[in-house]
Order: structure tokens, then C-alpha cells, then sequence
């Protein structure tokens, strides 16, 4: 990272940013789909992610052609670990467990990629990062304490429920960590491949892996809405404008500018980026509810982005991802 300018750092931010606020979205519209189940709101947003994939794969020329030819395998690990399944886990954590419980544990996920993003890349002295990831820890730990505590309102469910619901979500971490690594190794190791252009292909192969799962997924019965308690069916319309958003923007885009940030930043200060995606998706979801966060969680939203933005703004050793076995094994 040591060759990058402080004029592309910024980019970076900026674009991890945007694809941050972005991607805070994804909790709010399955709370307003009611009616629809997990699988049907992810097979409409991978359906149309990878439906604008191929009309801009189609006008993209020898480039695209030329990225996925080399990249294919790639792609489809990226489209599975940090699409299909990842968004899975996290509406069924939404549907199981509620959404701000599930954005706590979604939430995760900038630690665990700064912590093990600065093992393999260096990029960060550790003692440099001890206080803005204590005052995430911190942050994140006092809005957890408040939700769980039943500061903030949750629907009634069956323990076992919730129960399946964390683990979703928990799986959910997990994946989108490999994947959020993977990708910036690789993205680091090829800087010849566009941010949108990437965004494409593995569009392309989240819609490729969910039209393979659709006959599954129909079987199933999960694709058919519940009435409502008076019998109304859930708006369809709302659903295809809703998928559609989530496909377009939430996916396409956010995708594409989270690359521009991945190339542009150490894994760490990429990774401790997606705490915005946290915020967000908890602002979005009390305004969605028409209320206010209570004070305390205030406060640990604003011990989060105080430790992103310490991070954001410590200058690097110069690392890159490290070359290990395990790297190489692990992260592609």
C-alpha cells in the first residue's frame, strides 16, 4: 500500500463510504417485504444482479470477455461466499431474529477483517490499532448490551428461532470475511481489473448460481408470499421495485465501489469501513419504525465511527498481503 498517493486513499475512503451506506439497505427492505420469506427476497436480488450483469457484460467488450475467461473460478467463489449465501444467512438472521439483532452480529465483521486483513497484509503496527478497534469493540458491544437488554423493540419469538437466527448470522460473518480478504488479495495481486468491471462478473456468476439453485428454491415452496392476517397477498409490485434495488444498487453498485475502496486501501482500513454499513442499517431501520435510538446506542454509534475514522487516517508500514502458505491456500 505503500506506493498508493493520499489523493487515491481518499478515493478509497469515499468510495467504502458510499458502498457502506449503500449496503446499510440490505437490513432495511426485508423488514418493509412482510409476507415474503428469505429465499424469495434473495433469489430477486441475485436474479436481478446478475440480469443487469449480463445487458452490461453484453456491452462491455473484449475487457469483460478477457476478465472472465481468466477469472471465471474466481468469480463464482466471490458470487457464492459474498452474495448469495452470505445474503441468505443474514435475511433469514433478519427474519428469525429481528434486524437490529442481526445488524449486531453483522457488525462483527469490520473487526474480524482489520484484525486478520493486518495479520496477512502488516500494513498497520498493532499497537497503533489498539485504540480505534477498542473503541469499536466498545461500541459495538455497548449497542449489543442495549438491544439485548431490551432498550430498543423486538418482535416475540420462539428461543429456538432466535437461536437459528443468530447462527445464520453468525455464518454470515464468517463468509463475508473470507470473502471480503479474498477479494482484496486478489484485487491487489491483479490492478489491472476495474472496480465495475469485477462488479460485473461476478454478477454473472451470482446469477448463474441462483437460477441453478431456482428449481430448489421453488420446490421448496419458498418463493410464494404468506397472506397477511386478512388474507391480503403481499404487494408484488413493491417486491420487484424492492429486488430490484437491492439487485441494482445494493449489489451492482455498492459491489463496484467496494472494489474501487479494496484496491485503494489495506484490508484493514477497507475492513473497518464496513462499520458504516452497521450504522446505516440501524438508522434506516428506527427510521423505517419512526422512532430514536436509545441514547446509549447514540453513543456507541459514535465510538464506531470514531475508531473507523482513526484508522482510516493512520498511515501505513507499506505492506501488502502477505505471501504465506496459508494466504495463498486460503485467500486465493
Amino acid at each position: 500500500m505503500g506506493g498508493l498517493t493520499r489523493r487515491e486513499q481518499s478515493v478509497g475512503s469515499a468510495a467504502g463510504t458510499v458502498a457502506g451506506l449503500i449496503w446499510g439497505l440490505a437490513f432495511l427492505i426485508p423488514v418493509l417485504l412482510p409476507g415474503w420469506s428469505p429465499v424469495a427476497v434473495t433469489v430477486g436480488r441475485y436474479l436481478a444482479y446478475g440480469l443487469v450483469s449480463l445487458v452490461l457484460f453484453a456491452f462491455g467488450g473484449r475487457v469483460l470477455w478477457r476478465l472472465l475467461r481468466r477469472h471465471w473460478r474466481v468469480a463464482l467463489a466471490f458470487a457464492l461466499t459474498g452474495n448469495v449465501l452470505y445474503y441468505l444467512l443474514l435475511v433469514v438472521g433478519i427474519e428469525l431474529v429481528g434486524a437490529p439483532v442481526t445488524d449486531i452480529v453483522i457488525g462483527c465483521i469490520p473487526v474480524t477483517v482489520a484484525l486478520l486483513g493486518n495479520a496477512l497484509s502488516g500494513a498497520y503496527r498493532w499497537r497503533s490499532l489498539v485504540m480505534p478497534v477498542t473503541l469499536v469493540a466498545i461500541g459495538l458491544t455497548v449497542v449489543n448490551a442495549l438491544e439485548l437488554g431490551g432498550a430498543a423493540p423486538t418482535e416475540d419469538r420462539p428461543l429456538g428461532l432466535k437461536v437459528l437466527g443468530l447462527l445464520a448470522a453468525v455464518g454470515a460473518v464468517l463468509l463475508w470475511t473470507w470473502y471480503g480478504l479474498a477479494n482484496a488479495r486478489f484485487l491487489s495481486r491483479h490492478p489491472e481489473v476495474p472496480g465495475g468491471g469485477w462488479s460485473t462478473v461476478i454478477g454473472l456468476g451470482t446469477g448463474v448460481v441462483t437460477l441453478a439453485g431456482l428449481p430448489v428454491a421453488a420446490l421448496s415452496g419458498e418463493l410464494s408470499p404468506d397472506s397477511g392476517p386478512s388474507g391480503e397477498s403481499p404487494d408484488l409490485a413493491a417486491f420487484v421495485v424492492a429486488v430490484l434495488v437491492l439487485g441494482v444498487v445494493v449489489s451492482w453498485a455498492a459491489t463496484g465501489l467496494w472494489n474501487v475502496a479494496s484496491a485503494r486501501l489495506s484490508p484493514t482500513a477497507a475492513g473497518m469501513l464496513i462499520n458504516v454499513e452497521t450504522v446505516a442499517g440501524f438508522a434506516y431501520v428506527y427510521a423505517a419504525r419512526g422512532t430514536w435510538p436509545p441514547l446509549g446506542q447514540v453513543v456507541g454509534f459514535a465510538l464506531i465511527l470514531i475508531g473507523v475514522l482513526r484508522v482510516v487516517r493512520l498511515p501505513t508500514t507499506g505492506g501488502r498481503p502477505a505471501e504465506t502458505r496459508f494466504g495463498r491456500a486460503v485467500f486465493l
